[in-house]
């Protein structure tokens, strides 16, 4: 792995909105971590999951039902991963540890991985946001080109066309392939792997057979295999396209910055934080509705500079950290509406798309 530091020997933006957040929490005397409104909000995914789950197995529906059913199942499994795995993986849905080590497992229960999560999300994209070449969320692809710095082919001119299809079926890939290579590889782009131990070597497989069982061979014995495949199609289209969209809009758009390394070491002038704050925008921040299904994703800004505290606290640390922004002249990057942060991020594709120097 190329060595990459940041400059954060006058991290004076990262003190004084540390601070801020500290006398917020000080005086609300709230916790850092989940509360009543998380849980309440996870119980309802999770058992509006399971019936979805449970009547398309066993209730017989035309296809349009089938196909709508399944797309929504999707959607649902695909909230339960912005609200409940993505906190408790972070260590930020509850202040007991076990609870987050149990609910981060909700992931294996889509067919991810935890373990290769964290290291992937919370350690790599986390610290090197957008820096291409480390961070696998925009690791170089022959099909998506997610910024400059990354070799042009002539397949991209037409990426801003066929991205919504790869997005659709992302999820199938990476349950289904890119979970193998990073773990037989032991890395993720260029960045070794921890050591797993005997233990995650067993939650790996074990989960990746309930995995099967729960999506391929129960469906299969209780719908036959043609009811089957629409159903697990439909299923990751709807999950694999709401994961896709909403991490997209948060860092690749055009309000955001990128970096890149090759085999030297490279020193970002900046402080980790305003890192952050360049690589990364809010979107729709707003509205409830989207904050809701979304975990909070909305405001990942937030998010990326305080990932140990929950999602239901920063709608009110948006304000704080703008007004740390504005006092240290940053520009914060925040897209007021979803469709103007999706029309961002086609708009961002499509120029990438364009041959270089033509």
């Amino acid at each position: 792995m190329s060595k990459v530091s940041f400059n954060n020997k006058n991290h004076v933006f990262y003190t004084s909105l540390k601070a801020s957040v500290d006398k917020y929490f000080t005086f609300t005397g709230q916790k850092r971590t989940g509360n009543l409104r998380l849980y309440s909000k996870s119980i309802i995914l999770i058992l509006v999951a399971i019936a979805l789950y449970t009547t398309l197995l066993l209730v017989p529906m035309a296809l349009l039902p089938n196909i709508l059913s399944s797309l929504f199942l999707g959607f649902i499994l695909a909230c339960i991963g912005f609200n409940v795995m993505h906190d408790a993986n972070h260590g930020s849905y509850s202040s007991r540890k076990w609870v987050n080590e149990t609910l981060g497992l909700t992931l294996n229960a889509l067919g991810g991985n935890s373990f290769i999560w964290k290291q992937k999300h919370n350690i790599i994209h986390h610290t090197y946001t957008n820096i291409d070449g480390i961070d696998d969320d925009i690791a170089k692809s022959p099909f998506i080109r997610m910024c400059s710095s990354q070799q042009w082919v002539p397949a991209h001119r037409l990426q801003h066309f066929y991205t919504p299809l790869l997005y659709a079926f992302s999820t199938m890939i990476w349950i289904l392939f890119q979970d193998f290579e990073k773990y037989f590889s032991k890395k993720i782009v260029k960045t070794p792997l921890s050591r797993m131990s005997r233990f995650d070597h067993m939650i790996f497989w074990v989960s990746k057979i309930l995995y099967l069982l729960f999506y391929v061979a129960i469906p299969i014995l209780l719908m036959g295999w043609q009811q089957w495949l629409l159903f697990f199609l439909c299923m990751h289209i709807g999950l694999g396209f709401t994961l896709s969209i909403v991490f997209q809009l948060a860092h690749v758009v055009e309000e955001t910055e990128f970096e890149s390394v090759s085999s030297e070491a490279k020193i970002i002038e900046n402080e980790w934080a305003i890192h952050q704050i360049r690589t990364t925008s809010n979107f729709s921040p707003k509205s409830r509705i989207i904050s809701w299904f979304a975990g909070g994703l909305n405001y990942q800004i937030e998010h990326h500079l305080f990932p140990r505290i929950s999602h239901i606290h920063y709608p009110a640390l948006s304000k704080l950290v703008q007004a740390e922004c504005l006092a240290h002249q940053l520009h914060y990057n925040s897209i007021p509406t979803f469709k103007s942060a999706v029309s961002s991020h086609f708009r961002f594709i499509k120029v990438l798309g364009r041959k270089p120097g033509a």
